[in-house]
């Protein structure tokens, strides 16, 4: 699950406060929001099989910020003007476990694609980000390193629309768009190529990865506050694998270069 949760859950969950719907933010003071909700994805990153997990949805902010989530990373807007948003952030990148394991699924079996191709362990990311506001449409570039774990280079491009619709109850807020991973030669390196000894023991073909453009696709959020505390958050993506990750033996012989995301979270703000 290396940037799942941060894909496709972090645009959402940025506008997930139902206080955030129905008016502005306190600039100071703790938030504290928890819940939980079920995303079904693929098994592993390039993978046709899928799994439904059940996921914590817990984060944490202090004014307008500080925050920190499993999905969101933590961070801390060094500059935060009304169209500006920069500063470091930090994330988890979950491992990958060759013999298909994953902590959160609750559906399906374990993959075997994995088997021989040995374990990318949990990977600290380092980085900063930046939004940047015109109108409707926000534009966002994150640039990470991992400390351990992959030890690559990840950044992650996007752009949003984002907008309320009213239907005569609560508003519905939405924000949809493209985005784009790019990644370094170790990071493909790390999920994608195929060694001599892996080739041996998987049954791949030997393979080099090298970095690039990693996937193109788009997301989608819509959030329903069901009252000035609870919300429930709907989240649905796509994105298609190129470059050298499209081409590796793993996806191109025992998954898909094609990627869906589905889920549903319910929030409570203290």
């Amino acid at each position: 699950m290396k940037a799942l949760l941060a894909a496709i859950l972090a645009p959402a969950l940025l506008f997930a406060s139902p206080a955030a719907a129905q008016g502005p933010q306190p600039a100071e003071g703790w938030r504290i929001t928890a819940g939980a909700g079920a995303l079904f994805t693929p098994a592993y990153e390039g993978d046709d099989d899928y799994r439904l997990r059940l996921l914590p949805n817990i984060k944490i902010e202090y004014g307008d910020r500080f925050f920190a989530s499993v999905q969101d990373g933590l961070g801390y807007r060094v500059i935060n003007e009304e169209s500006l948003r920069v500063g470091p952030i930090a994330r988890i990148a979950f491992a990958r476990n060759e013999d298909g394991s994953e902590p959160f699924a609750i559906t399906g079996e374990r993959t075997t694609d994995l088997i021989g191709l040995g374990n990318v362990a949990t990977t600290a990311e380092l980085g900063a980000f930046a939004e940047v506001d015109f109108g409707p449409l926000t534009a966002g570039l994150e640039a990470r390193y991992g400390v351990n774990g992959h030890n690559g280079f990840v950044a992650d491009a996007s752009l949003r629309y984002s907008g309320v619709a009213q239907f005569g109850g609560p508003p519905l807020i939405y924000s949809f768009g493209p985005r784009m991973t790019i990644v370094g030669d170790d990071y493909n390196d790390a999920y994608f190529s195929v060694t001599p000894v892996q080739s041996f023991a998987s049954g791949l073909p030997v393979f080099d990865a090298d970095g690039g453009v990693q996937t193109v696709g788009a997301g989608a959020t819509a959030i329903l506050p069901l009252t000035r505390r609870t919300s429930l958050v709907a989240v649905a993506g796509y994105d298609r694998f190129v470059g050298d990750a499209g081409d590796a033996p793993l996806i191109r012989l025992r998954g898909s270069r094609n990627q869906a995301t589905v889920g549903v979270f319910f929030g409570y703000t203290f």
